[in-house]
């Protein structure tokens, strides 16, 4: 197992082991183009893909900083921030033993995957950059799937868990989930309420479109054979002004457990109504939506008490952390950005994860292809970040960033952990 360094003093160390990696100095090999092999690359090659050079690598976000998802924003801000910080220190040091700025160029997208799209032909045709990381959002990360795929262009660490990655993965892998896989999320939390709940009837709030079709797909398939029930179902549009009408809805059916799959504000919206009704059901909610300090608080005191979500991050909003090397690391480095990071935002955290597993692979890709960045990508083993629960393992079959999660129950201010964890095929 090998250890990245960084210059800062107040990083700890990431282990891992990149596939092929070695201890000794690397020589810059290149060979452009999204047919290139890492064995392909020669030693002493003069071509190195473009956004790669001796002394900078440049890194493409498309993000929204504008509209209704503006709050995810953070995760490119936060992105930039910390290279930042790396580049402030004299850069990061790559296999080959050459330190180098790790430039990060964040633009605007709206939440809307056309904008998206013309985003990332702008970062790699005119900015030239030599990957992306942290775009956001389902809708975007299949868009321009057939683009950086024709391209050769790494989008690394998407911010989406849809199953759609992984069905686009054998034609077009150049295409990774930061997020654990939905169907996996779904999977670990219907085996949690059939364990926890048993004899239960559930009712599902999810989005008109093919994510949330493939949820309550997937909550339903998870059920049969169990004793507990899917009894009711609603969806919403996104461009809807509230929940209320649907929440009102399952509420009149008699379930006992609330599937809660409303996204941002929606989520918020969600738990008032439920609240203001009356409905005594446990609520599970999305991953996206279980930011305590956005979503989950402004619903009002005793809203999401008792709220279930999965954990792949530790809870942020936390106190009690203090003393955790990798809690304070982030606190550390949030109080350094007080412009651009809020220490309590869960997408934040977010970008901070996806930072240190850009620049874990990178400082261990072998050469300098895009390529050889995306191997680096996909061959993590047992890689520590400072805010996952878990170590993260990945590999180049598997275009997810976490295969083992847990469960995490609110108690009013703070996420508790349930006993256990889940793992991807088990």
């Amino acid at each position: 197992m090998s250890t990245l360094r960084t210059t800062r003093p107040s990083r700890r160390l990431l282990p891992l082991v990149a596939a092929g990696a070695t201890a000794t100095a690397l020589v810059l090999a290149g060979c452009a183009g999204r047919d290139a092999a890492p064995e392909a690359t020669a030693p002493g090659a003069a071509q190195c893909d473009p956004g790669f050079t001796d002394t900078e690598v440049k890194i493409g976000n498309s993000i929204p900083l504008s509209g209704p998802a503006a709050a995810y924003g953070a995760i490119g801000q936060t992105l930039k921030a910390y290279f930042d910080d790396i580049n402030a220190d004299g850069g990061l040091e790559f296999a080959d033993g050459v330190t180098r700025d790790v430039t990060v160029s964040v633009l605007d997208d709206g939440y809307d995957p056309a904008k998206t799209a013309a985003n990332v032909r702008t970062l790699v045709e005119q900015d030239e950059v030599f990957a992306l990381a942290g775009v956001l959002g389902t809708g975007a990360a299949i868009s321009v799937a057939p683009y950086v795929e024709e391209a050769g262009v790494p989008n690394l660490f998407t911010g989406t868990g849809s199953d759609a990655i992984l069905a686009l993965h054998e034609t077009e892998p150049w295409t990774t989930a930061f997020m654990p896989q939905y169907s996996f999320e779904v999977q670990a939390l219907s085996e949690y309420l059939v364990e926890n709940h048993p004899g239960a009837k559930a009712a599902i709030l999810y989005q008109n479109d093919d994510f949330g079709e493939s949820i309550r797909a997937g909550f339903e398939a998870a059920f049969e054979g169990t004793d507990v029930e899917l009894v009711a179902a609603e969806s919403y549009e996104v461009a809807s002004a509230s929940v209320d009408s649907q929440v009102t809805t399952l509420a009149a059916s008699g379930a006992d457990v609330f599937l809660d799959w409303a996204v941002g504000a929606f989520a918020t919206q969600s738990l008032k109504k439920k609240l203001e009704l009356g409905w005594d059901a446990t609520t599970v909610i999305n991953a996206p939506a279980a930011d305590a300090t956005f979503f989950l608080k402004p619903a009002g005191p005793g809203a999401a008490d008792g709220v279930v979500s999965i954990a792949y991050t530790k809870d942020i909003t936390d106190p009690s952390l203090a003393g955790d090397e990798g809690f304070d690391a982030w606190t550390e480095f949030a109080a350094a950005h007080p412009d651009e990071v809020n220490a309590l935002s869960a997408p934040a955290a977010a970008g901070y994860q996806t930072a240190q597993l850009l620049e874990a692979a990178l400082s261990e890709m072998e050469g300098c292809t895009r390529t050889a960045l995306l191997t680096a990508a996909t061959s993590f083993d047992e890689l520590e970040l400072d805010l996952a629960p878990v170590t993260i393992t990945t590999t180049p079959d598997y275009p997810y960033v976490f295969r083992e999660i847990k469960v995490q129950v609110f108690n009013g201010e703070n996420w508790d952990l349930a006993d256990g964890s889940y793992t991807v095929g088990d």
